[in-house]
């Protein structure tokens, strides 16, 4: 099955309302994974959906996606993903501040994805500045820090 008829299976299917969704969601994520190819990324984020019915199998899509970091290096599957973003909006921000949470939570990600946005596209930058900016004015004290470390850096 071609990449393009998985990421359709995945948009079809990310209600996860039914047994039959969940299935059919998890074995396009299989799939995709199992084409090793970090341009998928992309495909996996269109299978977010704040909407979702349920969350545990949502986060399987994130620990996919997060995968990527083992066999082609952080670096390139954070910039894989940055880019990535814009298929996640608006009908997955909550997802997509998920991403970002675990990113700040993690110092050595953190570092090099500061690196990745300053290096990268403005509009994706404004994307992510305006993502850590709600993370931190809904939880100041869990993330003012790395936030305000973040922005200082990619503003430079």
């Amino acid at each position: 099955m071609d990449i393009n008829r998985l990421t359709q299976i995945l948009i079809d299917n990310r209600s996860l309302k039914n047994q039959k969704e969940i299935l059919a969601f998890e074995n396009a994520i299989s799939r995709i994974l199992s084409l090793n190819d970090l341009n998928h990324i992309e495909n996996l984020c269109l299978g977010f959906d704040d909407a979702t019915e349920n969350d545990e199998v949502m986060f399987g899509l994130i620990h996919a996606v997060e995968g990527y970091d083992k066999v082609f290096g952080s670096e390139q599957s954070l910039k894989k993903l940055s880019e990535s973003l814009r298929y996640m909006l608006p009908h997955a921000k909550e997802w997509a501040k998920t991403f970002h949470k675990r990113i700040l939570n993690h110092k050595p990600s953190c570092k090099i994805y500061a690196k990745v946005i300053l290096q990268g596209d403005v509009n994706v930058r404004k994307i992510v500045v305006q993502l850590v900016t709600e993370i931190k004015e809904r939880n100041p004290t869990k993330f003012g820090a790395s936030v305000d470390e973040f922005i200082s850096y990619v503003s430079k």
